[in-house]
């Protein structure tokens, strides 16, 4: 073989050996490629899962959500439709409220505070009609935990059959037992009145009291012992119990009565602070009949408290109130705003200074916010507030 003859096919040994090393590199590229294909295909993948899973762990979520929005959503409300108010409580702030017993059996507070029951008179405890026997609600306890823990404003009440100033004052140290271990934001009352076949109905029948200073210095005896023990006092009577069994110049002294009279008006002349306007009121959370009750607020007023702190306590009507917006809009239901309280250029302290509640803070107006004065300071006031849409 010539030496051309050599070169020539040791050049296309050559040629053959590099279209084969070029060969191999785009298999092994291609290989290379097809393999980063399917790390890729296997990322968007588990990309998709995670996204998935995210998702159905927000329509979860939502899903809950929902489910508690509309179980604690009220469809029945309290309002004013068909009662009549007292010309001079036209421009007082109108509150609605409710009043309890273990005869109410379960309560969802919850809604009923969405139902725009904004307090509660709670029965702590009651006298028997026939034995005399003082006794606790059954669900008091339970009551008065739950209706705080759903932010509805709590007083408490004791069914009385008291036939002497001292069984009053041992009927007001029953209920004040019953309610220390609790923050109470309205009066501890008395309800007096007549009950069919019980022992104060047969002392009136048999004549044995005729007289209204009776009636008047058994509740007086109960006021003055639970105001003794740095609490407001308040007086229940229906407005027969009021008219004619006591002496309603002496009660108009008193800045707590508590008056019940249905039909959709109240022809007390006296002043009173609440007015038990029903006993057949229907409220979401609650089965059966509820008693519906107004509370009467003045605006302008500063209303005194027996304040259990010092005696030289600041009056609330003294301090600056500010709300940290100019108006709030409704969240789960409720609008309860932030709010700095402040006396001589001292910034006050919730808990420590003063206690807040929210009334009529459920839908879009005026809500208010009560704020009472405790420790070093005392009464209480409300301050109005804006809710929007």
């Amino acid at each position: 073989m010539s030496r051309t003859s050599r070169d020539e096919d040791i050049e296309r040994r050559r040629a053959k050996a590099r279209q084969k090393a070029a060969e191999a590199k785009n298999r092994q590229a291609e290989a290379g490629r097809v393999k980063n294909v399917k790390k890729d295909k296997a990322a968007v993948v588990k990309l998709r899962l995670i996204v998935i899973a995210v998702l159905v762990v927000c329509l979860i979520a939502l899903a809950f959500r929902i489910i508690s929005y509309v179980s604690s959503t009220s469809k029945v409300h309290l309002s004013d439709e068909g009662l009549t108010h007292a010309e001079r409580y036209e421009d007082f702030i109108k509150v609605h409220g409710i009043d309890v017993s273990e005869y109410q059996e379960d309560i969802n507070w919850k809604k009923v505070k969405s139902s725009e029951a904004d307090f509660v008179f709670i029965r702590a405890g009651f006298r028997k009609g026939e034995s005399g026997e003082l006794m606790e609600d059954e669900d008091f306890e339970d009551n008065i935990k739950a209706a705080k823990k759903a932010g509805v404003m709590t007083g408490a009440y004791f069914f009385s059959q008291a036939l002497s100033q001292e069984e009053a004052v041992e009927e007001a140290n029953y209920l004040l037992d019953l309610v220390r271990p609790y923050d109470i934001d309205l009066p501890l009352a008395i309800d007096y009145e007549l009950l069919d076949g019980g022992r104060l109905q047969q002392k009136v029948e048999a004549g044995e009291m005729p007289a209204a200073s009776n009636y008047h210095d058994i509740v007086v005896a109960f006021c003055e012992t639970v105001e003794a023990a740095g609490y407001e006092a308040c007086v229940y009577g229906n407005y027969d119990m009021l008219t004619n069994y006591m002496d309603s110049t002496i009660l108009d002294d008193m800045e707590f009565i508590w008056a019940a009279q249905y039909g959709g008006h109240c022809d007390l002349e006296g002043n009173y602070m609440f007015w038990q306007c029903a006993e057949d009121a229907k409220i979401d959370g609650i089965d059966g009949n509820v008693d519906h009750d107004i509370w009467y607020i003045d605006p302008d007023k500063v209303y005194p408290t027996y304040a259990k702190g010092k005696k030289d306590a600041v009056s609330m009507g003294e301090c600056k109130v500010k709300f940290n917006r100019d108006s709030y809009r409704l969240s789960a239901h409720r609008a309860n705003p932030k709010v700095q309280v402040s006396c001589e250029g001292k910034k006050l302290r919730e808990g420590t200074h003063y206690e807040i509640s929210f009334v009529r803070n459920e839908t879009v107006g005026t809500g208010y916010a009560i704020i009472r004065g405790i420790d070093s300071y005392r009464d209480w006031i409300a301050v109005p507030f804006t809710i929007v849409e």
